[in-house]
């Protein structure tokens, strides 16, 4: 008996095995192809974009080869499921490198089973047609390790990642997925990538960050590390690869955690070696970037509660950290040194060009005034260096206007500011946006029960509206058992998040990394097609334009089914080859 948590009532498994078709007709119409082995195992492909659930049935659509179409340098995906009538202990399947018609290898496969997670309520304020499946229930999102037992009766999914080499011939390539129970084969289905000419460029113009944690209680807890010992470095390392092939480029940085103060001939000094070795390791992963320093400013608990700053002062000789009210005299002074020593060392490693200082997130009611005053502190001692938040569009005091450089407002609430934010990127300030409990509704968002269509067009709506970065505050904010619960709670808990806001990785404690999830790579998907936009921009404005109009009508309207966007992918791709 699995138990649910939230605000429903509790339930057995059997409840998980009902799932409900409600909004998931798209199902049926993106099946591909069908086939059962003679061993008994049904198999059947699915468009990537649809979630499969436990109770899903395979549907026969007569193409018995599917033929995915794909850009050089890009990761196409392609989805198998398989159901049988007995359980099937020991799954497991593999993919050999795709063997071009003409010439050419493409060796860069990867198959993992699709996991399912808990999903105990629906997100709120949401249309019935805007979500999936049933709740209490199981979704699809984690993406584990072979081998996998399989129930019988109980659909399980395999993930196919093609990773297309930048220098791959264009032409078709074929491939087989092998599926086994043990040394047994259970069944063979052969699909196939057609590469076109077109490429997603290397350079990542869109910039994303996902706020992370690698503090000491989440290292201890999910990986048993002590932070900086070499154990959790490596962790950091590969959490910084996953990061990167994932087009992560700018890294959240605990500018207090890792730069630690000390004190010479009475006076405070700091030791930046940590910093440097947590930025110097992003950096050899690829995500760096930028460096986004962490916030000066925050809250004493909820969204409404009083201010908080971190700050460090001298007692009996020694460095003593204090957390304090912003109104504490002490804290100019302290920000004044701190972040002078900053800038001293930011400029000795040539890292100011790319560094970020946030101030306090979701700046509102009385706050602003200290934004300004902080803000102060930081023109004046990281001269040069932007200051970025997310902010509320539909309320910018003067003190966010003339004080926050990059303005990060969240999806759902600029659509009546589309003249200010158009006014704003128009003066050569950049604009990005970010989600995270909201929006909810008609827009798009991450969350476990929508669509991964929502996801996919995440960053088509970043290039429909010339905002040029995206921000999430939930990469890895787990629960206690992130595949039993996947709404944590907040406000003291009193309200549960809504499914998956609060990551979208999970831990691989046996690595020292995380699994990446479905959401996860739909998203590297969305933001491979962000840049394929941008460089048909720069051969044809006007096709670019009208191909993102066709996806994204609106804030709130867009495509909501595989079929039509598949086909604007492929007018993108076969716009870009030309």
């Amino acid at each position: 008996m699995v138990t649910f948590r939230g605000n429903v009532a509790m339930k057995g498994a059997t409840m998980f095995r009902r799932v409900l078709l409600t909004g998931f007709a798209g199902f049926l119409l993106c099946t591909l192809a069908s086939g059962a082995d003679s061993s008994g195992v049904e198999t059947w492909f699915v468009d990537s974009l649809t979630k499969v659930f436990p109770a899903d049935m395979a549907r026969e659509t007569g193409q018995s080869i599917p033929e995915i179409p794909a850009a050089r340098n890009q990761h196409v995906a392609i989805q198998l499921a398989l159901r049988s009538a007995r359980p099937l202990k020991g799954v497991s399947a593999v993919v050999e490198p795709l063997k071009g018609l003409k010439q050419g290898v493409i060796r860069s496969v990867t198959v993992h089973p699709v996991g399912y997670v808990v999903v105990g309520s629906h997100t709120k304020d949401t249309p019935p047609e805007e979500l999936i499946g049933e709740t209490p229930g199981w979704y699809p999102d984690p993406l584990l390790d072979f081998p996998v037992d399989v129930p019988a009766r109980r659909t399980q999914t395999l993930w196919v990642t093609v990773a297309v080499p930048a220098e791959a011939v264009p032409g078709r390539y074929d491939g087989t997925i092998v599926v086994k129970e043990g040394d047994r084969v259970l069944a063979q289905r052969r699909f196939r990538v057609k590469v076109l000419a077109a490429v997603v460029p290397s350079a990542r113009s869109l910039t994303v960050t996902n706020w992370f944690t690698l503090g000491a209680k989440a290292s201890k807890q999910f990986y048993g590390l002590e932070q900086f010992s070499p154990e959790w470095w490596t962790l950091v390392e590969n959490v910084a690869r996953v990061m990167a092939d994932h087009r992560q480029n700018m890294v959240i940085t605990p500018l207090m955690n890792l730069i630690k103060p000390q004190v010479v001939q009475d006076e405070l000094a700091y030791d930046f070696s940590n910093f440097d070795r947590w930025v110097e390791t992003f950096q050899r992963a690829g995500v760096i970037g930028y460096i986004e320093g962490s916030h000066l400013l925050g809250r004493a608990g909820s969204y409404d509660a009083g201010l908080e700053t971190d700050i460090v002062v001298i007692e009996d000789g020694k460095a003593r950290g204090l957390t304090v009210s912003p109104d504490d005299p002490r804290v100019a002074h302290f920000l004044t040194v701190f972040l002078t020593a900053l800038n001293a060392h930011l400029e000795e490693k040539k890292w100011k060009s790319i560094y970020f200082q946030h101030i306090l997130d979701e700046a509102h009611g009385e706050e602003p005034p200290y934004y300004a005053r902080f803000a102060e502190i930081v023109y004046r001692c990281l001269p040069g260096v932007p200051t970025m938040d997310a902010v509320d569009a539909a309320h910018m005091p003067t003190e966010l206007r003339k004080n926050c450089d990059v303005w990060v407002p969240l999806l759902g609430r600029f659509d009546d500011q589309m003249n200010l934010i158009e006014e704003r990127i128009q003066s050569g300030h950049p604009v990005w946006f970010y989600t995270c409990l909201f929006p909810n509704g008609r827009y798009l968002n991450r969350l476990m029960d929508y669509p991964l269509l929502k996801v996919r067009l995440l960053h088509w709506l970043n290039f429909r509206y010339n905002l040029t970065g995206y921000l999430h505050w939930g990469w890895n904010y787990w629960s206690p058992e992130p595949m039993n619960d996947t709404q944590p709670v907040i406000d003291d808990n009193t309200e549960l998040l809504p499914s998956g806001d609060a990551f979208i990785v999970y831990p691989d404690r046996a690595r020292k990394s995380v699994f990446s999830s479905v959401r996860l790579e739909t998203m590297r998907a969305g933001i491979e097609d962000y840049e394929m936009l941008r460089a048909l921009h720069k051969k044809n404005p006007a096709e670019a334009d009208g191909l993102a109009k066709a996806a994204i009508t609106s804030l709130t309207e867009y495509v909501r089914t595989p079929e039509p966007f598949r086909r604007i992918e492929s007018q993108l791709l076969e716009a870009l080859s030309k």
